[in-house]
């Protein structure tokens, strides 16, 4: 059978292929989806792979559907893509924002938002309105963030077929009634996870060990962590223990946590590095 990562690679062949004549928009991915198909397609095609994009339905989003602008497409001053450009590029995600409009916007990836506002009788966690799409049948893969606003309310990123029931029937998240509205998000809105800023002591900048300097672990079991596939890299599977992290490289590890290396501040007497992470809390 084959794996989740190996029906990935085959659809973004397949959409890279019928993407001559129109756009072709993928299902939401996870980031690491998100470059499992970034990878295939560049196995594939460079020409494609300057014709691909990821949308969550705003910016700074984590969930993205990819999008493949067709061939008879006019994109000008498009930044270029190669297979080693930064998968979430900053400069293409503007790019993006600002090219879909003169081609239709929702229309060509069909990707809007709903606001969902409980009465305030119980705090609404991210859970919770989880569970209430997917209790209506609602595939997980239809679903981009869900961004809570405060403790009552929040805009999901959804398909627009998937929206229009998401009004009609989502009447309840958790124990609270709710009212859901579609609504088109406010310029310039960002989906962003809280983050702190923390500096760590390591022996190296090496993978098991920085693991083992931001969370709880030994960095023997930090090693045995990254040797049974449980860590990733830049959103890709790392099972080298020895592999150098360096500034912008985001790493995480299967139940413990996520977080992007700053930079580094000089070392200790003892040789040590101290190393700035933003951990995602």
């Amino acid at each position: 059978m084959p794996t989740d990562d190996e029906l990935i690679a085959a659809r973004a062949a397949e959409l890279a292929g019928r993407s001559d004549g129109g756009f072709e928009v993928s299902r939401f991915l996870t980031p690491h989806g998100q470059a499992v198909f970034f990878r295939a397609v560049a196995a594939v095609s460079t020409d494609k792979l300057n014709k691909l994009f990821f949308y969550g339905g705003c910016r700074g989003a984590e969930r993205r559907a990819a999008v493949f602008f067709p061939d008879w497409a006019i994109v000008d001053d498009m930044p270029p893509c190669f297979p080693d450009t930064p998968l979430f590029s900053p400069e293409r995600e503007a790019f993006f924002h600002e090219e879909i409009l003169s081609y239709g916007g929702e229309e060509v990836h069909g990707i809007t938002s709903v606001t969902v506002r409980g009465s305030g009788y119980r705090t609404l966690g991210h859970r919770d309105y989880l569970g209430s799409l997917l209790a209506l049948g609602i595939d997980r893969s239809s679903v981009g963030d869900i961004v809570t606003d405060g403790e009552y309310s929040a805009r999901i990123f959804l398909f627009s077929k998937i929206a229009s029931l998401a009004v009609s029937e989502l009447d309840r998240v958790g124990s609270d009634r709710v009212t859901v509205v579609r609504e088109t998000p406010p310029f310039g809105f960002v989906s962003a996870r809280r983050t702190e800023e923390v500096a760590v002591v390591a022996a190296s900048m090496r993978l098991d060990a920085l693991l083992g300097a931001v969370f709880p672990m030994s960095r023997s079991d930090a090693k045995e962590l990254v040797e049974r596939g449980l860590s990733e890299v830049n959103y890709l599977t790392e099972d080298r223990p020895e592999r150098t992290l360096a500034a912008g490289d985001v790493v995480s590890a299967r139940g413990y946590g996520k977080f992007e290396v700053k930079g580094t501040d000089g070392a200790t007497r003892s040789g040590r590095v101290r190393a700035v992470v933003r951990k995602y809390v």
